[in-house]
């Protein structure tokens, strides 16, 4: 039976989470991809499945409104033990626009990241990255019910 997970690995977790958000705003797609495990998988909001992890940060990066984007992360909860777990998290995306010398908020969303403990290290093995608005995202109250 795996360990629990412990405080420490906590704090190595969202280290890797917080090295792939950096690599990903500036713009470093082998900083991605050594984020991952080398069978690592990505899912983006449009529900796109990526298995080469470099394509899908190149996917993001390439956009010409991409640079001056920051991701911003909250992480929520750890469901797993020593060995995997998934975490949920929030995320915000704001912009600096500095010509126009305006900030925005970007988009906003959750993400579920599967993390597996490889040779004492902390990689995400798949990254599902989920809108959150009054259209989209888990729904238990009146209305249209949906599931994470």
């Amino acid at each position: 039976m795996p360990a629990p997970l412990t405080l420490e690995d906590r704090a190595a977790i969202q280290d890797r989470i917080g090295r792939y958000v950096w690599a990903l705003d500036i713009g470093d797609a082998q900083g991605v991809v050594d984020c991952f495990t080398p069978d690592g998988q990505a899912v983006d909001s449009q529900g796109n499945r990526y298995a080469d992890i470099k394509a899908f940060a190149l996917e993001f990066i390439r956009r010409e409104d991409f640079r001056g984007r920051k991701h911003l992360i909250n992480y929520l909860f750890y469901d797993g033990d020593g060995e995997r777990c998934v975490v949920t998290s929030y995320w915000t995306v704001v912009k600096w626009y500095f010509a126009e010398q305006r900030m925005a908020v970007v988009a906003t969303g959750y993400s579920l990241d599967t993390m597996a403990k490889l040779g004492g290290d902390w990689l995400i093995a798949e990254r599902a990255i989920r809108w959150f608005s009054d259209q989209h995202g888990p729904w238990m109250g009146p209305g249209v019910q949906s599931k994470v």
